[in-house]
């Protein structure tokens, strides 16, 4: 698209071009036909009116004195054998003009065959007036239409031109706006697709990797700033029963349940995640062991209510490690909290404990 435009643009700016250099061309031919046919024409006229000053000398004569005693004739004959040096028929008729002057022929006689060839004169240089005159109005003439139509072609070549640059523009203005539209979806899916990548799609709870996500940047501020982490491991004591008995529809709520009590009583600060099956983690940012400790006992009981609620004999392992330098391993970590817990389930189960490490 873009390359049609700029063919185009520049089919129209070399139409452009080409209309204006040949207005210029044949502007100059003309101006220079003109001048020449203004030249011409000025020069018959001048011509013309020297025959009629030579006839009007003739007529100051006396009747009886020859034409050869007037010195005003004899001048303008020499005037018009210069202005008609160029035209031989011209030429011919004033060395008749001077035979006839200068002879012996009678006063009367030479005044009548003189003027009889300045008629002659006169008759030819209108003539030539006339068509000079005419070839000027025409060279003017077909030179204004030539102009025209060039002319016409180039405001042709401009508002082609301005109509494929509004055109053009208004296509990429849309191919803009539509992949502008497009990357935005995209970018949405994309966000959408990493959220759900990162979501546990039954819970709703950030699954494993996501998990794994917030406990790496935790640790790193744990260890910066030097302050407590706690990460509690919680795993459904008799789940495989309930989901055994009463099935699946009703462990898929159960675990649906657990995740929502779980959320709903930590902080904001906190994070859940399911590790997998039946087994959650909690993250406890800056909590030291003993606050971990009644946290989590309190949301054990919070979860234990539920479960009595819907009748689901269900329990809570929790162990959960507190580390005051976390180790770089994050699957330590994990497995520290997650030794904590089968320490709880070798005891009984249904519990809370929290390992202090470090």
């Amino acid at each position: 698209m873009i390359q049609n435009f700029h063919v185009r643009l520049a089919a129209g700016f070399l139409a452009i071009v080409v209309a204006l250099v040949a207005v210029a061309a044949l502007s100059y031919r003309t101006a220079q036909n003109l001048v020449t046919a203004s030249v011409w024409v000025a020069h018959t006229d001048e011509v013309i009116a020297e025959l009629e000053a030579t006839q009007n000398s003739m007529a100051e004569l006396a009747p009886e004195q020859p034409l050869s005693e007037n010195g005003d004739f004899r001048e303008h004959i020499f005037h018009l054998a210069r202005l008609i040096s160029d035209n031989s028929r011209q030429q011919a008729r004033i060395s008749q003009l001077n035979l006839i002057s200068g002879g012996k022929l009678a006063a009367n006689d030479q005044r009548s065959h003189v003027l009889n060839i300045i008629l002659e004169m006169k008759s030819e240089e209108q003539s030539l007036l006339e068509s000079r005159t005419s070839q000027a109005n025409k060279i003017s003439g077909a030179t204004l239409n030539a102009i025209t139509a060039f002319s016409v072609i180039a405001v042709l070549a401009c508002v082609f031109g301005y109509w494929g640059t509004v055109s053009n523009l208004r296509s990429r203005e849309r191919a803009e706006k539509a992949l502008s539209e497009s990357e935005s979806r995209l970018k949405n899916l994309l966000a959408k697709e990493h959220d759900l990548a990162r979501i546990d799609p039954l819970t709703t709870v950030p699954n494993r990797r996501a998990f794994y996500e917030a406990l790496d940047k935790e640790r790193v501020r744990s260890v910066r700033y030097h302050r407590p982490l706690t990460i509690g491991y919680i795993d459904l004591d008799n789940f495989k029963k309930v989901n055994d008995s009463l099935g699946h529809a009703v462990g898929d709520e159960l675990l649906v349940e657990v995740a929502a009590g779980l959320t709903s009583n930590l902080r904001t600060s906190d994070y859940v995640g399911r590790l997998g099956g039946d087994e959650f983690a909690v993250l406890l940012p800056e909590t030291d062991a003993t606050a971990a400790k009644l946290v989590l006992s309190k949301l054990r009981l919070r979860l234990l209510e539920q479960m009595k609620a819907h009748s689901w004999k269900v329990t809570f392992s929790i162990g959960a490690a507190t580390f005051l330098d976390p180790p770089d391993s994050l699957d330590v970590i994990i497995r520290m909290a997650d030794e904590t817990m089968y320490a709880i389930k070798a005891h009984g189960k249904d519990n809370v404990s929290v390992s202090l490490v470090g």
